[in-house]
């Protein structure tokens, strides 16, 4: 029966060719979806400005951000003509180069480039702040506040004027509008940019003239008596004022009321929505029904390792995150260096996998400074020497789309299997350094870790979890046991979680029933003879790999 598991499983596998497509963004969203192939070709001299996140699509910040950052390029739709919205998955393989060109190590990490932009040294455009809690005003108010510091730097003049009203009267309103312009629009608010986002909306009706003014502006504020927040003043070139205070809250009411107030003047508001400059469609992914049969069988081979996956969480580390970095040096680079340790203490390398991490660890040993494709070059050739047993393509972390599960899955079931390893091969060696896996992860995933937020939560954990203050092995194994089943029970029911893969407490009561005692407690004897028997080296899994690589010789 194993056999023909085995034969069955080999056979979905062969057939899966690539990955899972799609990325968090497809073509039917609002963004630009840019890549390695042709970023220069819209970002580089363009006419208009760009503003793109740079993206994980594993990444569960990366998840949460997208649909505000969707909802923003929809917004900003009727932009496109001077400032478009874009994306690029970093953890694409094709775009490896590009987001290390631009300094891409933490995601999501958002940037402007201005109109007009090249290429350069020190010239990787704007970094545009965003907040830790996502929201389509956030998106907003950090795009417009990057176009004023554009036009305050004397750039930007792509857009319509979008300095805040400084004057102490009505004189000077028309100073910054076309002579075209018949009437302006002055918004009075707090602290919001309603009033550059409407000049952005409207800035193709030439016959008018949008801009704000904020609450620190008191001589104007007094000189007009404005009591309300927001109000609209509508003022044409002889100084005639109107003032609406009514129904402007907000961006669709303020234009509502300027372009009823402009319909009677015989002017109507353009509001053109440019065409985006893809429109492809995604095809139906041809592999989704043999990756739903293969995750049904290794769901049903319960808790265990996969080769595949423990080579696809090494790959992708130096490949798409060490590799990412221009220069590694310093901490980045002891953090590396320990890092490269304890993988060639304990990974599961095969006959000629040893090749490439005695090639990292003298690297790292002997360098004071390291250039990113440097790993990158390595690691190629890993891949043309054969020293990997299987392709990067995950399997027991296979998640129900490209969006779940995958690297991070695979990074923690690496680590725990270093941590137990560690325990299995030191058992006599008293000399052994209990925390010298925990701190090589600490190290990596504070140094190299591109989920930004995440790695900051690990290492928050790490200081509250007190990780400097474990003894022995066994306590190495147990900590990061509990830490991994505290964000566990953290992302529970998230809308990062994967529907098929729920966050439950490991090991579940299914699968080991003696680790739960009779009041639901954890029978801590127990779950570390599970967790050896899981992550024991005796344990890994084949499946997906070519064992000729791995046991050259053995039939």
């Amino acid at each position: 029966m194993k056999i023909i598991v085995f034969v069955v499983l080999t056979l979905f596998i062969a057939n899966i060719q690539t990955a899972p497509i799609g990325g968090l963004y497809l073509p039917d969203d609002d963004v630009e979806i840019l890549n390695g192939n042709n970023f220069k070709k819209f970002v580089e001299n363009s006419t208009n400005a760009w503003t793109i996140e740079f993206y994980a699509s594993w990444c569960g910040y990366c998840q949460r951000f997208a649909p505000s950052w969707k909802e923003f390029a929809t917004e900003a739709a009727s932009w496109r003509d001077i400032v478009r919205i874009g994306v690029v998955e970093c953890s694409d393989e094709q775009n490896i180069n590009l987001c290390r060109d631009f300094g891409i190590t933490k995601y999501p990490t958002v940037r402007y480039f201005h109109e007009n932009y090249h290429t350069g040294l020190n010239h990787s455009g704007v970094i545009v702040p965003h907040a830790s809690v996502y929201s389509l005003e956030d998106n907003k108010k950090s795009a417009i506040e990057t176009f004023i510091a554009e036009q305050y730097q004397g750039r930007g003049q792509i857009y319509p004027h979008l300095l805040p009203y400084g004057y102490p009267d009505l004189k000077d309103l028309f100073s910054n509008a076309s002579q075209k312009a018949k009437f302006a629009f002055l918004v009075f608010e707090e602290n919001s940019y309603l009033g550059g986002e409407v000049a952005m909306d409207l800035h193709r009706t030439s016959e008018i003239a949008v801009t704000y003014s904020l609450q620190n502006n008191t001589e104007l504020i007094n000189n007009l008596k404005v009591e309300t927040f927001p109000s609209l003043y509508a003022v044409d070139r002889s100084n005639n004022a109107k003032i609406f205070t009514e129904g402007i809250k907000t961006r669709t009411e303020l234009k509502e009321t300027i372009g009823t107030f402009l319909k009677d003047k015989g002017i109507k508001l353009i509001e053109i929505v440019p065409s985006k400059l893809q429109n492809s469609s995604v095809d139906p992914d041809p592999n989704q029904r043999s990756r739903t049969i293969l995750r049904q069988y290794v769901k049903k081979m319960g808790d265990v390792v996969f080769q595949r996956d423990l080579e696809a969480a090494l790959r992708y580390s130096l490949q798409q995150e060490v590799s990412t970095i221009q220069l590694i040096k310093d901490e980045q680079l002891q953090a590396l260096n320990a890092y490269v340790k304890v993988i060639k203490k304990y990974f599961p390398f095969g006959y000629n996998g040893s090749s490439l991490i005695d090639k990292l660890a003298n690297l790292t040993s002997t360098s004071t400074e390291i250039e990113g494709p440097q790993i990158q070059l390595l690691v190629q050739k890993a891949e043309e020497n054969r020293e990997f047993s299987s392709p990067q393509r995950f399997i027991g972390c296979l998640g129900s789309s490209s969006r779940y599960r995958g690297y991070p899955c695979s990074l923690w079931r690496l680590f725990h299997f270093l941590t137990v390893n560690s325990l299995l091969y030191n058992v006599n060696n008293k000399k052994a350094n209990p925390r010298e896996v925990l701190d090589a992860m600490h190290g990596y995933v504070k140094n190299f870790f591109s989920c930004q937020h995440c790695s900051q939560h690990f290492q928050k954990m790490a200081a509250e979890r007190n990780l400097g203050s474990v003894a022995s092995l066994e306590e190495s194994v147990f900590w990061l046991w509990e830490a991994h089943n505290v964000v566990n029970a953290r992302l529970s029911g998230d809308e990062t979680e994967d529907p098929e893969y729920p966050k439950e407490q490991f090991p579940t009561k299914l699968r080991c029933r003696e680790c739960y005692g009779e009041d639901g407690s954890w029978i801590r004897s127990e779950v570390l003879k599970y967790l050896k028997r899981m992550y024991g080296n005796y344990n890994v899994r084949y499946i997906g790999s070519d064992t000729n690589v791995l046991f050259p010789g053995l039939d």
